[in-house]
């Protein structure tokens, strides 16, 4: 019988922000990348900067201590999702 643990029901792909751009101040580096305050993902929506990830003793994201609305951009910041509305071109 197959058992599923929960790295297989919860993939870190279903936590990752898809081409985030920064959408507000610089507030400081991590990893040697800068940390903006807030950021859009490719779908226009609006996440505003957490913390750093979660990481599990294998250096792996660990995705089950994220807080519901909280996803991870690269290097490993978290972000919560402030709005889930496109952007409005002016």
């Amino acid at each position: 019988m197959l058992r599923l643990t929960a790295a297989q029901t919860n993939p870190i792909d279903y936590h990752i922000v898809y081409d985030p751009r920064p959408d507000g101040p610089l507030i400081g580096f991590y990893a040697g990348q800068p940390i903006a305050e807030a950021i859009r993902d490719f779908f226009g929506r609006r996440f505003v900067y957490d913390g750093i990830a979660p990481r599990r003793r294998d250096g792996k994201y660990d995705v089950s201590q994220l807080q519901p609305g909280e996803w991870i951009a690269e290097p490993g910041l978290v972000y919560h999702i402030e709005s889930d509305r496109p952007a409005r071109a002016a």
